[in-house]
């Protein structure tokens, strides 16, 4: 009978170590979103893919862009430099301009510069995804801005 206590205690120690492995094991999963993010998680290069609208002659007319940018981040300065071909309207254009950025904890980044084609001041948001691999972009320029919307997808290096 004393044996059958001893392995009894056994056997519930053996389950209670794998329920703790378990959860030990499934914890990665859940801490993810609690993960801190830095200027330093968006660094060196991405290309850059976008499509979008800009507004033609008045706010209701609409004209497609779409674009294609090598994209280069430098966390010690809050920099980026962007270099890239874009066709809107029928006509192809070498845009090449420099701004600047920032990473709030949460993984949100927001991306601003001065327009090389207009002299307005543009501003993108965007989220990190995939551990940095890739950023989510939006346009979210002022109201009467040339650009009615544009979504881009920059993808490291």
């Amino acid at each position: 009978m004393k044996n059958s206590n001893i392995s009894k205690n056994r056997t519930r120690v053996a389950l209670l170590l794998v329920l703790a492995a378990s959860i030990i094991g499934l914890a990665p999963a859940f801490s993810t979103s609690a993960r801190a993010y830095s200027i330093n998680d968006v660094s060196g290069s991405y290309v850059s893919h976008g499509e979008g609208y800009y507004f033609g002659n008045g706010n209701n007319n609409f004209v497609p862009v779409s674009f294609v940018a090598l994209v280069t981040f430098t966390p010690a300065t809050g920099s980026f430099h962007f270099d890239g071909i874009r066709r809107s309207d029928g006509e192809n254009s070498h845009d090449i301009f420099d701004g600047t950025y920032t990473v709030d904890a949460n993984g949100h980044g927001a991306m601003t510069w001065v327009s090389p084609n207009t002299g307005a001041t543009r501003h993108n948001d965007f989220y990190i995804v995939n551990g940095g691999a890739e950023l989510k972009a939006i346009g979210t320029d002022p109201p009467g801005s040339a650009v009615a919307n544009t979504f881009t997808t920059f993808t490291k290096q």
